[in-house]
Parts: C-alpha cells; structure tokens; sequence
C-alpha cells in the first residue's frame, strides 16, 4: 500500500519574526526546503501566524501554500492575557494551586487558538499534521500527527522558568507524548530524556538529528565588514552565538573571560562576542560587563543576519559554548563547519555531537572555562587538531537532505500506523539500502517471523559489513557478520498483533567517493528479499512488492 502523504499540514503558528525562537526556527524552514524539494507530488501547508505570515513567504512553492489560522488580535491577546493573569494572581496562591491554574491556562490557549479551526486538518483533507514545535495544538483524532521533541530542560532546571512556563511546557510534552502517533527527538540525549520522564514506547521516538551544519559554512568572497564596524580583529576575539536565555550560562562565561583577562597567558587583546537578540537579560549581562571593568572587551552585537554571523565565526579565534542544557548544540558544528576551534561544555547533547572534536569542560567550574579559553587561543597544534576532527563530525551532521529523508520515513511510519498496515522503509527502488531499514508490520493472524536477505556485494569497498537488530530501541542479539561477496537471510520472529523493528547496517559508504560512478547516496548492502512468513505458509513480500501468495 502507499504511505506516501499527499497533503500534509505543518503548523508553523508558534514562528515569531526575527531570532525568537532559537535554533528550532533555523531547523523547522531548513527541513521544510528539503521536504518540499523531495516530494514535490505532495502538499505541504504551513499553518502560520498574522506576525510570521508574511515572512515565511520565503517557503512558497508550486507544492507549499501558506494558511493564516491565528490572527493578530487573536495572537496577540492570547498568551499574554494569560500571563498577565498569571502574574496578577500567582503571588497570592501557594505553588500546587499556581501549577493548576498554568495547566488551566495552557488548555485555555489551545482552546483560543483552535476556537476558528474547528475541523481545520478535515476540511483540509490533510493526511498528517506535522507540529516542529512540539505542541499538537490542531491535532484531530484520526488524522496521524508527528511531533519534535527538542529538550526536556525544565525537568533538569525547572528554576530557570517561572512555575506557569514549567507547568505550560509539561503539558506541551504530555500532550505531544499523547496525542502523537510518532515523535522525532533532535538527540539520543532528548529521545532518551523523553523515554524517561514520558514513560513512552521506544519505537513510537526515533533520533533524528539536526543534519545542518553547513548552513552558515563561509562562502568565498565573504563579506566582513561587520568586524569593522564591531571593531573587531581577525582571530583577536572568542564568540558565544547563542540566546540570552539562563541556561547558556552567560554569567559564567563572563566571570571566566575575566579570569583569563587576569592571567598573563591570555593575550591582552582577545575580546569576547555575545550574540543574541536584545532584551533585559543582554542589558543585564551589559551591566555586569562594565561592573567587572570588561566593557571594552566584551560586545554584544545583538541578533545578526546569516551572512555576518557567518562571517564573525569564521574569523574568530575560536567559539565557546558553555550551556548548561542543549538538546542538541548546532552552534558547536557550525564553528566546526567554518575550520574554528571549539571549547564547550561536557553536558547533556553536546559530548554526543562534538565527540573528541572540542575542549570540554564543565560549564558549572569558571576556573575550567577560563582555562579552555586560554588554551583555545594559546595552543596552536591542539587548535590544529580540534579543526581537523571538527570536519569528521561535518561529515556525519551536514547531509539536510538525509536529515529530511528520515522525516519522511517517520511520516511515512505514522501513516501505516495509524491505517495498521505493513511498511518497509530505508530500501531504494534499487534494492540499496543506507544505514537502517525499518520494518512495520500490521496484525496478522498465525504471523511468525520476516524473512530478509541480504547481499554484500563483491566490489563493495568494506571487507565485511555488521547488522544488528534493534527492537524497542534496544539491541537484539548479537550483531551478524556479513563478508564481502556473500549473502545472509536473517529469520526475525514477530507478534502477531503488529510490530516494529530496524536493521543498523554498517559501514556505510558513499559510491562517488569511493570512484564508482556520481552515486551521491550513503549505502550499506542490497536487501534482495524482505517476507512476513505465517504459520500456514502463507507469505507476504514486503520487497519486492507482490500481492500474497
């Protein structure tokens, strides 16, 4: 059966114009691009916002269309009211009562915003809704629904938030973990976090990264004005891109880069950029700059385009990222992609995505953080090292359009859960298949097993490949050999009520670059045969696809 989604909705109504939402906003029109370049028979529309609406203008294709659901006044008198409320009443009640009036008031805001909607996704005749913001606030039963899961930070430090945003974003993530038939989680950090604490199933969230590191990738002719007019030198200053929000920690940072300014290692002058988009936490952060008699020497430039962020990047003398939570850390592979060194911390995503490719330290210890900037500066053959590992993990975090693919293939999940039907995806029309192959079956009376073989061919370039199963996301047995030139079949016992399983192929390998052809696609091994085997000898083939026999 076809799973492949011919309209599919992406409610974009938590986008704010300018920097606001961070790096998920950066991820969400990155993975869009992708997705409506990929599948151009399918329908992608945007639910938007009056504020954003005309801005994300910049998505419309022949296959993506805009559609305004929240108005101004709408968008404007909706969660501030409820804010303000708060704020107004919260004081005077006791932390139990103030948790419940915040879950009072997030099932308000989902009412408001869907008070116009009615049977929006129905009348659309959508056959999925995507919410990239987590909340699946125009979900409609029986219409398949995938949300991202970014972080959990407010389970870890739920004092960087007031009592109503803590209560607001748990009940985005217990609906998210309710009403969606799939998640997607940035990081195996986040997908594990959101197993934990939402006592979920592990193959309803898979891991899907954020493959975009060379998003700001310097270009050649680059532009640098923007060191001129903040009065910057090229490799004479550190910079922390990222927002003013408590968990990036900046107050340490800057306690730091005094400590380093005081020790006669650190050259006199290095400066310090913070960028971010303005508000009372930069003017507070201002102040505390000039109180420690770093005015001059730390500079906040405020929310910057692409092209000159890009360009203070690449032209810095290294970047330092010491958050405390991340869900996954994209700043960290853009340094990386733009041949700077990086320092950060060693919590949470960021040990998973820099790898050994990066200072790490403990974002809590000034005195640690200090000594990594002074080393990031000083040490010219670590700083060689860090660049040249810092383009391995370019390599495995810079293919968006595998990034999209993995969408797609989640999409493609939720739909055949939903209509309890057989699927198999991560297999070319070819018969390649990259680094999974995911395999669904549907309830089936005296089902017993999948039968899959699979070839490695002769001329392949690795000598043997390993395939685990993985089930519930878990390994499942032991890992299997398979030598260059032979072929395996491997026998996966199933339930008969539906199951879901998946195949880690590796290594992978891409065919242009090993010399055979312009095959840009990343490939493991040739799936020659995948059949759900019953107890009366019944077969079903899942590839190549034929009718029951």
């Amino acid at each position: 059966m076809n799973m492949t989604p011919s309209k599919v909705a992406v409610d974009l109504t938590p986008v704010l114009p300018g920097g606001e939402n961070g790096g998920a906003k950066i991820f969400v029109l990155t993975l869009l691009r992708q997705l409506a370049a990929m599948a151009p028979a399918t329908q992608f529309i945007l639910l938007t916002r009056a504020e954003s609406h005309e801005e994300l203008s910049a998505l419309d294709r022949s296959n993506v269309q805009r559609k305004l659901v929240l108005g101004a006044p709408q968008a404007r008198a909706v969660q501030p009211l409820l804010k303000r409320l708060a704020a107004r009443i919260s004081p005077h009640i006791g932390g139990r009562q103030r948790r419940l009036l915040s879950r009072v008031g997030y099932l308000l805001n989902r009412t408001l915003k869907r008070r116009s909607a009615g049977t929006l996704l129905r009348d659309l005749e959508v056959d999925l809704l995507f919410c990239p913001f987590t909340a699946p606030t125009y979900y409609e039963p029986g219409i398949p629904t995938v949300c991202t899961i970014y972080d959990l930070q407010y389970k870890t430090y739920p004092e960087f938030f007031a009592p109503e945003d803590v209560a607001h974003r748990a009940q985005t993530f217990i609906d998210a973990s309710r009403r969606a038939t799939a998640l997607a989680a940035i990081s195996d950090y986040s997908r594990q976090s959101a197993i934990l604490h939402g006592q979920l199933d592990p193959s309803h969230i898979r891991t899907i990264h954020l493959r975009m590191a060379r998003r700001i990738a310097p270009q050649d002719g680059q532009n640098t004005q923007v060191l001129e007019r903040l009065g910057l030198v090229h490799r004479a200053y550190l910079i922390y891109p990222a927002n003013f929000w408590k968990h990036k920690n900046h107050e340490m940072l800057l306690a730091a880069f005094g400590m380093a300014c005081a020790d006669a290692r650190f050259p006199g002058n290095i400066k310090l950029v913070c960028t971010g988009a303005p508000g009372p936490r930069q003017e507070w952060l201002k102040n505390a700059a000039d109180g420690m008699n770093l005015g001059d020497r730390i500079i906040f430039p405020g929310y910057l385009p692409n092209e000159e962020l890009a360009a203070l990047i690449s032209n810095c003398g290294g970047v330092v990222f010491p958050s405390l939570y991340e869900g996954f850390g994209l700043p960290v592979l853009e340094a990386m992609a733009a041949n700077v060194p990086v320092a950060c911390s060693n919590t949470t995503s960021l040990p998973e995505v820099a790898a050994d490719a990066a200072i790490m330290f403990d974002p809590r210890v000034p005195s640690q953080i200090a000594e990594a900037m002074i080393t990031l500066v000083g040490d010219e053959a670590l700083r060689a090292r860090l660049v040249k590992a810092g383009q391995a993990r370019i390599d495995e975090f810079s293919d968006s359009e595998r990034m999209a693919n993995e969408y797609w293939d989640l999409f493609k999940y939720a739909l055949a859960d939903v209509k309890k039907v057989n699927l198999l995806s991560g297999v070319h029309a070819d018969g390649w298949v990259g680094e999974n192959l995911k395999i669904q079956t549907a309830p089936l009376h005296n089902a017993q097993s999948v039968e899959i073989q699979i070839t490695s061919p002769e001329w392949a370039p690795q000598s043997a490949l390993t395939i685990q199963t993985f089930r519930a996301g878990k390994s499942n047995g032991t890992p299997l050999k398979v030598k260059r030139g032979s072929q395996v079949v491997l026998s996966v016992p199933i339930d008969q009520s539906g199951d879901y399983f998946e195949l880690r192929l590796s290594p992978t390998f891409v065919p242009a670059s090993c010399g055979f052809g312009d095959d840009r696609r990343e490939l493991s091994a040739m799936l020659q045969r995948c059949s759900i085997l019953a107890g009366d000898s019944s077969r079903i083939d899942l590839f190549p696809e034929e009718a029951p026999v």
